[in-house]
């Protein structure tokens, strides 16, 4: 065996190597891709769909307690309230919403605007009395429609979250081809090292 490599063999390790290197870069190329892909995911899981979660329970403990004041037939001081809940609905509108989360949000803006212009304490003066027949309907339609915006959020979380298990699965298959490839690669180094390919000598016919 010769103690050099034969233009040929040089041919062959080179076009190992370059494969080795562009396999490798690919390889991280798509491992990038993938792993943004899952923060990407795991960060609106929690921005968009975790703290909104917060927002409507707030909403909905809200609701609950001007039912209850309503029904007691109490008076409710409504400035402090109104602008919680102004806050709140501005801070949701800035998450990011589907189609069907910004049309029930819409409503929802609409909902607690009209309820504060049947009288309900929002913006009361002193020892104004909440109507029940009038006020009881509009606290249901809220309800109802932050109902429908949590549906939203566990449909969306579990989406997330099924996608980012899907990313991860992929990219597990693929860290697994990679590793294959490279053994392959390795071992056809191996044999062009220790095992090289003979040149044949040209024949020449008489």
């Amino acid at each position: 065996m010769e103690g050099k490599f034969s233009i040929k063999q040089r041919i062959l390790v080179g076009l190992v190597l370059i494969t080795a290197f562009l396999l490798v870069l690919g390889s991280n190329l798509l491992d990038r891709k993938y792993f943004s892909t899952i923060q990407e995911s795991v960060k609106s899981i929690y921005d968009d769909r975790i703290v909104v979660q917060d927002y409507i329970y707030q909403l909905q403990d809200m609701a609950h307690e001007m039912e209850v004041a309503l029904l007691k037939g109490e008076h409710v001081q409504g400035n402090e309230r109104s602008e919680k809940i102004k806050t709140l609905l501005l801070d949701f509108s800035k998450t990011k919403l589907t189609r069907d989360e910004a049309r029930l949000l819409e409503r929802l803006d609409r909902q607690f605007s009209g309820l504060a212009r049947s009288g309900t304490g929002f913006v009361s003066t002193e020892g104004q009395q909440l109507t029940e027949a009038k006020v009881l309907p509009q606290l249901a339609q809220i309800k109802q429609t932050l109902d429908g915006l949590e549906e939203i959020q566990l449909e969306q979380s579990n989406m997330l979250t099924q996608l980012s298990e899907k990313t991860l699965g992929i990219n597990r298959t693929l860290s697994n081809l990679e590793v294959v490839f490279l053994v392959i690669i390795g071992i056809s180094i191996l044999v062009l090292a220790f095992y090289p390919v003979k040149v044949l000598k040209p024949v020449h016919w008489n």
